[in-house]
């Protein structure tokens, strides 16, 4: 009889799981179709605008790649003014598709909005990771749901692409972590790579998960300088032949791209007055750049101090990156996200401080937002610091309404 029961209870507990799982890919599957929908709508019914500015410019790129096989951003010959993972995305479908009777923008606009969707999923599983389904479905929502992450898929900008890559190397990140999977690790440097290659700004946090790991986890041990190691060894393999292209033809190492003076400098002046255009043909501008800092800090302290915290903060994060056409009314009632996900997301920066499990997230936001103040502060700038403080605004949410209990 004892067998019988045996059996009988474990075969319960059998099905019990498999319909467990049956009912968190029905989750999955309405979060991605949610996401979807929206991002199709957009994509198809909204008027979109001519090519302009960064737009304009990575389409005459791309083109410029494809006929005359060189990356010159805003030039006629090869630089290295910008990295080249958008230009070689957009390449890839321009080449696939067809671009001489016309730039095929529908078909990047459609793969864009496949990629945020499945970013939406991502933040999911970052969320159950990191607690539990509640907390993921809540971030996931958010982000299907939030508008400048929707409308962002109609741009051919490198925001889309950029936080597939990104979240899902900070995914990667969190399990490699808990599981010590040398495999995962260089899987996890491969995906960090490709997203430096879209957008560089994050290529110093390479190192902070593993730092973070010695210093606050008692488990540490040899392996983390190996899944270091491995990291670092498939974000090298992957940044390699950008590194041997730009000695090769640039006859110099360049370790990323040469255009982080120019917004530099553009974010030193207060509020933005007193602009000086004359300032940006200095031969260096991030030393030109430091010196009007350090007059400033000399001459106007309060002013400075308060403009690289209060100043940049709120240009970063008061309102929302969105530019949609004003007739174009679709989820325009659901601002208040935005401003629920900066209020709780950053009440929860503040308790990652006290929550092990959840430092790393709180980490990578304040050290994204410190990163963003060295630069010319706008909402754009904020659009890859939001899912994460979703992710906080649903553990939040989750730990103060409906008191799960904590993942130790």
């Amino acid at each position: 009889m004892k067998n019988k029961s045996y059996r009988f209870k474990s075969l319960r507990n059998k099905l019990s799981l498999k319909h467990l799982v049956f009912l968190e890919i029905i989750l999955v599957l309405i979060l991605f179709s949610i996401a979807v929908l929206i991002r199709l709508k957009y994509v198809l019914t909204m008027n979109h605008p001519p090519l302009v500015t960064d737009a304009y410019n990575y389409d005459v790129m791309t083109k410029q790649f494809l006929e005359k096989g060189f990356l010159g951003y805003l030039s006629n010959k090869p630089n290295a003014y910008i990295t080249p993972g958008y230009p070689l995305f957009l390449a890839a479908i321009y080449s696939f598709f067809g671009y001489q009777s016309g730039s095929p923008l529908l078909q990047v606009r459609i793969i864009q909005a496949i990629l945020g969707s499945l970013t939406c999923i991502i933040v999911y599983f970052m969320g159950k990771r990191l607690k539990n389904k509640t907390v993921g479905f809540i971030a996931g929502f958010l982000y299907a749901l939030y508008p400048p992450f929707a409308w962002s898929n109609t741009l051919i900008l490198t925001e889309t692409i950029y936080n597939f890559f990104f979240l899902g190397y900070l995914y990667l990140q969190t399990r490699i972590l808990e599981n010590k999977s040398r495999m995962q690790s260089f899987l996890c440097g491969i995906v960090f790579a490709l997203a430096v290659l879209i957008r560089p700004l994050i290529f110093p946090l390479l190192i902070i998960p593993f730092i973070l790991s010695y210093f606050f986890d008692s488990r540490h041990d040899k392996r983390l300088v190996n899944l270091f190691l491995y990291a670092f060894g498939g974000m090298v393999l992957v940044m390699s032949p950008w590194w041997i292209r730009n000695i090769v033809v640039m006859n110099k190492f360049i370790l990323l791209a040469t255009q982080t003076g120019n917004p530099f400098i553009a974010g030193c002046f207060p509020y933005f007055e007193n602009m000086d255009n004359t300032r940006y043909n200095v031969s260096n501008q991030l030393l030109e750049g430091i010196r009007i800092i350090a007059e400033g800090f000399r001459t106007k302290p309060i002013l400075y101090l308060k403009w690289f915290t209060i100043g940049k903060f709120n240009c970063l994060f008061s309102y929302p990156w969105y530019y949609a056409p004003a007739e174009f009314t679709f989820l325009r009632s659901i601002w208040l996200i935005h401003y629920v996900a900066l209020v709780l997301g950053w009440l929860g920066v503040l308790y990652t401080l006290v929550r092990n499990r959840l430092r790393l997230i709180g980490l990578y936001v304040i050290f994204l937002t410190a990163l963003q103040f060295l630069f010319i502060p706008d909402a754009r700038y904020a659009y890859s610091i939001f899912p994460l403080l979703m992710i906080l605004t649903g553990y939040l949410v989750d730990y103060l309404l409906l008191h799960s209990v904590e993942k130790t």
